[in-house]
């Protein structure tokens, strides 16, 4: 083996280690989550509600997020502010939204009554709604969605290391097994099989 190609094992060696331990929680948090999005019976428990009105001083102007941002201050809220295409005339409505809890926002422009609905669930559900927590879901309709939680920014520069990460650590195990000449038969298989799988609900069902 060439020194060059020994540098190469020993670095290859230290990235899995090390990437694999900083790694090692966010897989978990994945799997855990990924169990309770699979079989959401087993934790059990219904989200809790709780619903309030309360008078509110509705800004006259500024943009729509500048508006719920300053309501999200005069109630207490954090959050990533998410609006519903559907708004309805004479009303203000947005949802702020995080892991562990939706409080709907809903306020009278005539009356500036806010109508106020926190839901709240419990650890299993907050580890659902934080695998696909990404404050961007255009499942909301939103016309235009922008990550304005901090949070929500840092979780998202989270999960983009955390899936290149996941691409090294493949790659350097996949690197280690094929470099055991006894071992790259079942290594091979495996690799195969895995892309097989994978592929049939990539392509197979569509």
């Amino acid at each position: 083996m060439s020194a060059s190609s020994q540098v190469f094992e020993k670095w290859n060696k230290k990235i899995h280690i090390y990437l694999g331990l900083y790694l090692l929680l966010f897989l978990w948090l994945f799997s855990v989550s990924g169990l309770f999005l699979n079989h959401p019976k087993w934790f059990g428990g219904q989200p809790q509600r709780a619903t309030l009105e309360t008078q509110v001083e509705m800004p006259e102007s500024g943009d729509p997020l500048s508006k719920a941002q300053n309501l999200m201050g005069q109630l207490e809220l954090i959050g990533e502010a998410i609006f519903r295409e559907d708004q309805k005339p004479g009303q203000f409505a947005f949802i702020a939204m995080r892991p562990d809890e939706r409080t709907f926002v809903n306020v009278d422009l005539e009356t500036r009554l806010a109508k106020v609905t926190h839901v709240e669930g419990n650890v299993g559900q907050m580890l659902g709604n934080l695998h696909t927590f990404s404050g961007v879901r255009p499942i909301w309709g939103e016309r235009e969605s922008v990550r304005d939680w901090l949070p929500t920014r840092i979780w998202g520069f989270c999960i983009d290391a955390l899936a290149v990460g996941v691409i090294l650590l493949v790659a350097s195990s996949l690197y280690m097994g094929l470099r055991q000449k006894e071992k790259r038969l079942p290594v091979a298989a495996s690799f195969v099989i895995g892309i097989a799988v994978c592929s049939f609900f990539i392509w197979g069902l569509s």
